[in-house]
């Protein structure tokens, strides 16, 4: 197999392709990529602990942790201690964040059928089948 045929240095050069226009669509609202889709994340449940977010988007809660400390700098979230368990953090947006609500959301979706466009309908079916059963196998496992 020749190196340009291998999938994995295909799907990285796509999903290169996808965060690099991902990026210049939101660096003019100051948020990077993951900063953008954690915020995606949260306008579709806005009042979530770090824990269920961490598993939602994906990351590890140290990573989180991070991206939580600068979105909460720049005034797009807060975190506030569970009513009903004090050792639980939940992730709240702000108003000011809440002012972005609908163009980040257009700017999703817009960026999505962007990609999408190229495929037509039973294309996009399929590659979602493909990348959800890629991303529910695990490869740990040999």
């Amino acid at each position: 197999m020749l190196f340009k045929d291998c999938l994995c240095f295909q799907v990285g050069k796509v999903s290169r392709k996808m965060a690099r226009v991902t990026h210049e669509a939101v660096s003019p609202y100051g948020l990077t990529t993951t900063q953008f889709f954690l915020l995606t994340a949260l306008y579709e449940e806005e009042d979530i602990s770090i824990g269920a977010l961490a598993q939602k988007v994906a990351l590890d809660k140290a990573t989180l942790t991070g991206l939580i400390d600068r979105l909460e700098r720049d005034g797009l979230v807060m975190r506030q201690v569970s009513t009903e368990d004090r050792r639980t953090v939940r992730v709240r947006i702000t108003p000011k964040a809440e002012k972005l609500r609908e163009t980040l959301t257009n700017l999703y979706h817009d960026i999505n059928r962007r990609f999408l466009s190229f495929l037509t309908k039973k294309e996009q079916k399929i590659f979602e089948q493909v990348v959800a059963k890629i991303e529910n196998v695990d490869l740990m496992k040999s």
